[in-house]
């Protein structure tokens, strides 16, 4: 996702890779098929505009005229106008998903950091999670290999996101994009319509290009597709097609899922070979070193010198300005949890702009790598 507009709720379904302006990376795709442990697959070119520049071109206003739009979009991705209207002469409101993101609905819920957590980082998840392992271990070993992303982070995002393919959503992209982008409830805040309206443009070009059947293609009310949710701009930037078959399926191949997990934090600034949640003891009262943001904001140095401590040496994250204390609320009860974040941690939440759906992945790709060993395997822990 590009730089956020909103923040999203610490919902799992609002979690959409692309999403960069809702969520910040929940807009994804994803699929599969197995290579061994020792094949190395490049980072991807994209065939779109890249980098910053790419995401500046995709949030530029889009309007809100139709026929504006068509003309926009046609010039924005070098599409025909007829088949843009022809895409959006089949596209239909859908009142589920205004209902959905109804503003009164989303103001009533109140953030509980271990009821959230709880959804997540529970036996089935668990137990699906280390048989999806199982069954892709070269896919997820190749993976790791060639971005630095930890299987265990790989495994616990997919599992979050769709529970490894239990529930990728059954609303139509294109009518749930459509809703959003022109007939978004909230009308206070315009920029989410506009955020869903480029999202939507993005589908209109997989559409074009035949990446994508959008008359068929369904998933979250929000517009994710795929294994791990992502949406149409990030599947255009971040999508591999790992298994070699000429297009990125994130839903039917879990190996373009996994490599297009990997590729995205890459991409948003993952660090090799650094825990997500590095081992150090806070002083008593870390409340005024929460920043909210979600960008580390502490070198080593500076978090020592505000109190904290650890036994590690030498650490990578220790190194550079790669830190930041995060507060794990309770708004039910009042309680806090404080702990200290690496720039890792800062890059989930590229994925999905919520401490707290970043906490949840870290933790259940620890269960999952605790029970990998327990099983007898030596894996990367997160």
């Amino acid at each position: 996702m590009s730089k956020g507009l909103f923040t999203v709720l610490s919902l799992p379904r609002y979690s959409l890779i692309g999403l960069t302006v809702l969520l910040g990376a929940c807009a994804s795709s994803t699929a599969i098929t197995e290579q061994p442990s020792n094949t190395t697959l490049p980072i991807p070119q994209k065939t779109h505009q890249q980098g910053s520049s790419a995401w500046k071109v995709e949030n530029t206003a889009l309007s809100a005229n139709q026929n504006s739009f068509v003309k926009q979009v046609a010039q924005r991705y070098q599409i025909p106008e007829n088949f843009i209207q022809q895409q959006l002469n089949q596209a239909q409101v859908n009142d589920r998903v205004i209902t959905l993101v109804s503003p009164k609905r989303i103001a009533s819920i109140k953030r509980h950091w271990q009821t959230y957590r709880n959804r997540f980082v529970e036996p089935i998840r668990i137990r699906k999670g280390t048989a999806f392992w199982d069954t892709h271990r070269q896919t997820l070993a190749a993976a790791e290999k060639q971005y630095g992303v930890p299987a265990a982070i790989i495994t616990a995002i997919i599992g979050v996101e769709t529970i490894y393919g239990q529930n990728t959503g059954s609303f139509k992209l294109l009518d749930a994009l459509y809703t959003l982008g022109f007939y978004h409830p909230d009308k206070t805040r315009p920029e989410r319509s506009q955020m869903f309206r480029n999202q939507l443009a993005a589908l209109i070009a997989l559409a074009y290009e035949g990446k994508l059947d959008i008359h068929t293609a369904t998933g979250s009310f929000a517009g994710a597709y795929g294994l791990g949710q992502f949406m149409p701009i990030s599947i255009l930037h971040y999508g591999v097609d790992a298994d070699k078959d000429g297009k990125v399926d994130l839903k039917n191949s879990p190996k373009d899922a996994i490599f297009s997990v990997a590729n995205f934090l890459v991409q948003h600034g993952w660090q090799a070979n650094m825990p997500v949640f590095p081992p150090v003891q806070l002083p008593p009262s870390p409340a005024s070193l929460v920043s909210g943001g979600l960008e580390p904001t502490f070198t080593w140095q500076a978090l020592q010198q505000k109190g904290a401590s650890s036994q590690s040496k030498n650490a990578s994250w220790q190194k550079g300005k790669q830190l930041g204390v995060i507060d794990l609320k309770d708004e039910v009860r009042g309680n806090h949890e404080y702990r200290v974040a690496t720039q890792n941690f800062f890059t989930i939440t590229k994925y999905n702009r919520s401490y707290f759906y970043a906490a949840s992945v870290a933790d259940l790709a620890t269960a999952l790598a605790n029970q990998q060993i327990r099983n007898g395997y030596q894996v990367t822990r997160p």
